[in-house]
């Protein structure tokens, strides 16, 4: 009586083997393209970024309010 033969795993992305040493030189190569910013404009950035969420959260919460205020008015008195 014949022994089955052991199941080979297949890696079902064995195939991307192929293409990881030309992956990882894209990558370096476009990271070589980027221009990237200055320590003042980072920290200026991210200034505008925080004074943009503050100020919508503070717009999106009074809208919240506002709205939670007329239907507890119309629906609710």
């Amino acid at each position: 009586m014949a022994r089955p033969e052991p199941r080979k795993s297949r890696n079902p992305f064995g195939f991307l083997k192929r293409f990881e040493p030309r992956f990882v030189a894209d990558v370096i190569g476009e990271l070589r393209k980027v221009t990237w910013p200055t320590f003042a404009e980072t920290r200026y950035l991210t200034i505008v970024v925080a004074i943009v969420a503050i100020v919508m959260g503070i717009f999106l919460g009074a809208l919240d309010l506002g709205f939670g205020w007329i239907i507890e008015k119309v629906f609710f008195s």
